[in-house]
């Protein structure tokens, strides 16, 4: 099949590509740097639209405005070269779990109710617009997409800078373990968070594009503490829990984001402690070669 693939130099990208090419599949690959080349290509069986521009560690409070206009732009410009030039192409593409009211049960159908996550409203109203084009474009011109909503996505070949809470932990205590700084954690520790390991979420990307869901949120439907983890990655690692120190003063955001899983319970999912076994290896042999 061809596929164009958006956001290709992303953490995700960055494992959905390589798999795509091993089955055979043709890829042409876009990033921000070359993102205008969505209209260059024919014969287009498929779309993944990956392409955001948003990070961990505060900057979709920081960033509001930069990340509203970059990201509009984005996909209306996807939107447009989806209907104007590849309209029997399916799309697969992402919303996110900040879209959610706080007070909603978070299944599908509830999605579009309430108001996005305090803190993150401008990046959950713009991953609602986005589901509001599809929907729309479906509706008048009988396009077909999949929009999953995913849970933090985890694994090797991650951006050693990257803030998201679970590098952010492995980052501190191996550093403890090796002789850094103390680990401080933000909240008490209490507050509960999904992750999704990475070759699970390629697995379930390439599924979506023959699936007729239209939206899925990609849950596993478990989530564990933030206590839970850091206890996990001390066990991997060899470090002592109890000398771990909690910041109760700082932000951390919602107390939970469970999503639940409608779609996906027959899925194997790769267990917490093998995913973080090779996320931690990959840390290790990075930032031990980057000394």
């Amino acid at each position: 099949m061809n596929i164009i693939v958006t956001g290709a130099s992303g953490f995700v990208g960055r494992h959905l590509v390589p798999t795509l090419e091993e089955q055979g599949h043709t890829v042409h690959a876009l990033n921000s740097s070359d993102f205008t080349d969505i209209w260059l290509f024919n014969d287009i069986d498929y779309i993944i639209h990956l392409a955001v521009k948003t990070a961990a560690g505060g900057y979709c409070q920081t960033h509001s405005g930069e990340q509203y206009l970059i990201n509009s732009a984005i996909n209306t410009e996807m939107l447009h070269a989806w209907k104007n030039k590849y309209p029997n192409a399916k799309m697969v593409t992402f919303g996110s779990s900040c879209g959610y009211d706080k007070n909603v049960i978070k299944t599908e159908d509830n999605y579009l109710k309430g108001e996005p996550e305090p803190g993150y409203e401008v990046y959950g109203t713009i991953k609602r617009s986005l589901l509001v084009g599809l929907k729309a474009l479906k509706q008048e011109y009988g396009m077909d997409y999949s929009y999953l909503i995913p849970s933090v996505f985890y694994g090797p070949e991650y951006d050693l800078h990257d803030k998201h809470f679970i590098f952010d932990l492995i980052r501190k205590i191996v550093s403890a373990k090796n002789g850094g700084d103390k680990v401080v954690l933000w909240g008490t520790g209490d507050q509960t968070r999904e992750l999704i390991f990475i070759k699970d979420a390629v697995d379930i990307i390439i599924k979506a594009l023959t699936w007729n869901k239209e939206i899925v949120n990609l849950s596993s439907g478990r989530e564990h503490s933030i206590k839970e983890y850091a206890q996990t990655i001390c066990n991997i690692v060899g470090y002592d829990f109890n000398l771990i120190e909690w910041d109760t003063t700082a932000f951390v955001g919602s107390p939970n984001k469970k999503l639940i899983n409608t779609h996906l319970q027959d899925y194997n999912f790769t267990s917490l402690e093998e995913g973080l076994r090779q996320t931690i290896e990959y840390y290790e042999n990075r930032s031990s070669s980057s000394k």
